[in-house]
């Protein structure tokens, strides 16, 4: 459990660090698009593993019911895409490749370990 929860923490910061340069903390909204753009950022840099978004939602048990929605509607809606597009561009250029293969690898290895 303390994984998990760290785990939340890692997410925020990570969208946080993302998000410095506007100087202001990161809205639902951009949790949100952050949280989608994690998602997709992780699949591109390990396109053999499998890790439903669902899986991906799941390995965030504190995470509010109204952000897992949201991460759900910025990952599946079209007209989310140009915005999705961009934060996920943002996360590969301001966030460390280094601690964005930690954070991936950490999902696929626990939604493996609960299969």
């Amino acid at each position: 459990m303390p994984l998990e929860r760290s785990r939340i923490g890692v997410f925020a910061a990570l969208i946080g660090c993302t998000l410095a340069s506007t100087a202001h903390a990161a809205s639902e909204h951009e949790m949100a698009v952050g949280g989608a753009a994690l998602y997709q950022v992780c699949g591109e840099k390990h396109p053999e593993k499998e890790l439903s978004l669902e899986q991906f939602i799941s390995l965030h048990p504190h995470m509010s019911t109204q952000l897992a929605n949201d991460i759900r509607e910025f990952s599946s809606q079209p007209k989310h895409k140009a915005e999705l597009e961009q934060m996920v561009v943002r996360m590969r250029t301001e966030a460390t490749q280094e601690l964005l293969e930690v954070i991936c690898d950490s999902y696929y290895r626990d939604a493996k370990g609960r299969e």
